[in-house]
């Protein structure tokens, strides 16, 4: 099908076809190289199946031309597209101008690059990618694969409970690091949310749910070997019993993180969020620690932002807020 002249019924189907968003990636990454199926897939981070559909279409306009090679199919722009003496090539040409000036285009290219440079194959490749690796190689759905990693460094057996546990946030990341986590929190209808969060349970940890309040914790003495409280102390009216509770339920040489909003304006945070304190000074968090008994008490600023969003009638803030954070960490003494 060539569009040398082309009724206006043809035109119009030609315009719809091209104007699609996924057609207009493909057309385009094909524009610059021939790449086999599996390549085009890679280049536009599509899954096979989403791309065979939209490649069936431009094959019926006849905008694609196959070499097979084994059992790979290589693709480029026919000339019905490739060339300047059709319609659809002209029209390709006018909207590949306007898209080449997309976000979409940019990390498609540069997947591409990547791609090609792989294709040469040698030691220099990875000289050549390292500089955007992280945008085209450290991409996971989930980051799962990176915590399980870490978590077979971690000694077996260890006890770790998340303390104020809400619906789950911090017990998700803790999932299959420990062989007990124990998820601590005063309203049981936060624990059971979190029990439906968190399932499934990954093989080798138990997980427990125990209500209770962190100046009284539901933990038996020396039963943990780490604790950690996140986002929690803000709520709390004072600090001192329940860090003392924490060093009572760690073994010797456990650690407790406590990860916390420096101080901020944001006074709808009160009602909105249950918030007692609109964040607290850090040197205030250390103090407490020391007093409580713990030692190698440490500061760490944290590369993260806190970004609630806040209710419409809020007048502080008419858009979602990135407030800082930072953890302080803890030691209970071995003797």
């Amino acid at each position: 099908m060539l569009f040398f002249v082309t009724a206006t019924q043809d035109l119009t189907s030609v315009a719809k076809t091209l104007f699609d968003p996924t057609r207009m990636r493909l057309l385009a990454a094909l524009e610059c190289e021939e790449l086999s199926v599996g390549e085009l897939c890679r280049v536009v981070g599509m899954a096979q199946s989403r791309v065979s559909n939209h490649l069936r279409i431009l094959r019926e306009y006849s905008f694609l031309v196959e070499r097979h090679e084994g059992s790979s199919i290589y693709l480029r722009l026919s000339p019905t597209l490739a060339g300047v003496a059709t319609v659809a090539a002209r029209l390709w040409s006018t909207i590949l101008e306007e898209f080449a000036q997309s976000p979409e285009y940019a990390a498609d290219l540069q997947r591409l690059r990547a791609l090609l440079a792989e294709r040469e194959g040698g030691t220099e490749f990875f000289d050549r990618v390292a500089v955007d690796w992280d945008k085209i190689g450290v991409d996971f759905q989930s980051g799962q694969a990176r915590q399980r990693v870490i978590a077979n460094l971690l000694p077996p057996g260890l006890v770790v409970a998340d303390l104020g546990s809400g619906t789950g946030y911090f017990g998700r990341a803790l999932l299959g690091l420990s062989e007990r986590l124990i998820c601590v929190d005063s309203s049981s209808g936060m624990l059971e949310q979190a029990k439906k969060r968190l399932a499934p349970v990954p093989p080798g940890t138990k997980l427990e749910m125990r209500q209770g309040e962190l100046d009284a914790l539901p933990i038996a003495d020396a039963e943990l070997d780490a604790c950690v409280a996140g986002m929690v102390f803000h709520h709390l009216a004072e600090l001192s019993r329940p860090l003392e509770e924490m060093l009572r339920a760690l073994k010797p040489g456990g650690t407790a993180v406590v990860l916390e909003l420096l101080p901020h304006k944001e006074q709808w945070m009160r009602t909105a969020l249950g918030d007692r304190h609109l964040g607290l000074d850090s040197s205030d968090v250390l103090g407490a620690f020391e007093r409580a008994g713990f030692v190698d008490v440490r500061l760490e600023h944290v590369d993260d932002r806190y970004c609630p969003t806040p209710p419409i009638d809020a007048v502080e803030s008419i858009e979602s807020v990135g407030l800082e954070l930072y953890l302080v960490r803890g030691r209970k003494p071995l003797g």
